[in-house]
């Protein structure tokens, strides 16, 4: 079972996408539409690319100037304005679902797998004091803990 493992990565390693050819940019803006097939060399070429930039290259690649890896990769946030739907500087529970919904319903039309569905955090979970409305504090705390975890999470 393991040989024939090996032999099918090896087989689909060569029909792979050559990401060589791209630019830096381009692979940053090709995050999270790159096929199943694919991510195997899409990855290794990135790790490649990221490996040889200095600390403050790699540094401005994750902030992505506002494109790339921060509007579509690991860091991408909803911010509290996406959910404050009615501009009154609170979320009720309609607007947090609401919002929630539509961004869920945007990704599956443009074909974008939502991979980490499961893991959508829920407005109680935000609602820190329990009073039915999420407050931009509330909103802000939530979203530095869960960065925090997954940096601890993942050694970094």
């Amino acid at each position: 079972m393991k040989r024939l493992t090996l032999i099918a990565l090896l087989v689909s390693a060569t029909w792979a996408t050559d990401f060589s050819q791209l630019s830096t940019q381009e692979l940053i803006n090709m995050r999270g539409s790159i096929s199943f097939a694919d991510r195997p060399a899409f990855k290794a070429e990135m790790q490649k690319r990221m490996q040889s930039l200095s600390p403050q290259e790699r540094q401005q690649m994750m902030k992505g100037k506002g494109k790339g890896m921060k509007k579509q990769g690991m860091n991408h946030r909803a911010d509290f304005s996406t959910f404050d739907t009615d501009r009154n500087g609170k979320i009720t529970s309609k607007e947090f679902y609401d919002a929630q919904a539509a961004h869920m319903t945007a990704q599956a039309n443009a074909g974008k797998p939502m991979k980490n569905a499961a893991n959508i955090p829920t407005f109680e979970q935000i609602d820190s004091n329990k009073d039915g409305i999420v407050s931009q504090n509330e909103f802000s705390t939530f979203q530095q803990n869960k960065m925090q975890q997954m940096v601890q999470k993942r050694g970094l």
